[in-house]
């Protein structure tokens, strides 16, 4: 499958982190650049409309957002002109984003391992990506800890990195989310990654809120871990966004008088959060702030 048909598989993809989506739309712009005489032909209008329904679709998970506007960005800047010069353009674009994401992560793993330190037992919940790299980096080095996680459902991510991690020799404690609730009773501390970062709050998934604070009651710091990648400023954070997914995850064909609400993502305050994480090392919320990105007219 290319082209087009990915971008569109890319915007209904409610499975995959942020993380991960971001990369499967890096493969594609990249893959698009190149001069292949054996690919469907699509003109720059058709990619434009399916980029700009990816980042709306999106548009929680910040990454995926920044990186469909600076690549619509790029088309828009070389209307008219050959169709070779936009797609090379856009390949371009998604290099420089892969290079510039892989040394984020790559630091940010590293300001991750010190922050862990010697804690015997790091609380997580959902399946961030980043903090999996970081739990297994950790490991790796010879440091002793158990991680503690919930199933996170209705998707149960938390349950697929219990799993990953335990197959990698790693101790986990695994359960559901009301247990998770009176699990926090060791010494440790509470890492989460993040869909988003903006200039008063952070995304995460629902329940992060109610974990974090019963973290802090029980006197153990919480963590958020992102690159600066998730940060949206005004412009972008302002664009609309849905929280709500499939509710077909809770309850299949539910009676008429049944209402099924599933969000997957709430805002969170920075007020609970002891230590936010960057590829910069520990980064106060306010200094996430950088100059005014332009908006793709075709997100606007």
């Amino acid at each position: 499958m290319t082209g087009v048909p990915v971008l569109e598989a890319l915007a209904a993809d409610r499975r995959r982190g942020a993380a991960e989506i971001a990369d499967r739309l890096l493969e594609w712009a990249e893959a698009w650049g190149e001069d292949d005489p054996t690919r469907e032909p699509e003109s720059p209008e058709a990619v434009a409309t399916a980029l700009a329904r990816l980042g709306r679709s999106q548009a929680a998970m910040a990454p995926i957002l920044r990186i469909a506007n600076d690549l619509l960005l790029d088309l828009e800047r070389r209307e008219g002109t050959e169709e070779g010069v936009g797609r090379r353009a856009v390949a371009r674009a998604a290099s420089d984003w892969r290079r510039r994401r892989a040394a984020a992560r790559e630091s940010l793993v590293l300001h991750l391992r010190r922050a862990i330190g010697s804690a015997p037992t790091v609380y997580t919940y959902s399946a961030s990506s980043t903090v999996r790299a970081a739990i297994e980096a950790h490991a790796a080095a010879g440091s002793w800890f158990r991680v503690v996680v919930s199933e996170a459902r209705p998707g149960n991510e938390g349950a697929a990195l219990a799993r990953s991690l335990a197959e990698r020799g790693v101790p986990v404690r695994l359960g559901t989310e009301a247990w998770m609730w009176g699990a926090f009773d060791e010494e440790g501390v509470f890492l989460v990654g993040a869909d988003a970062l903006m200039s008063a709050a952070w995304l995460n998934k629902v329940g992060t809120t109610a974990l974090a604070g019963r973290a802090r009651e029980a006197g153990i710091p919480v963590i958020v871990a992102a690159d600066t990648s998730k940060y949206l400023p005004p412009a972008l954070a302002s664009l609309p966004r849905t929280y709500e997914r499939d509710p077909g995850e809770i309850a299949i064909r539910p009676p008429a008088s049944l209402e099924v609400v599933n969000p997957y993502f709430e805002e969170i305050s920075y007020d609970l959060v002891d230590h936010l994480v960057t590829e910069r090392g520990p980064t106060r919320p306010r200094d996430l702030r950088t100059g005014e990105i332009p908006v793709a007219k075709a997100l606007r």
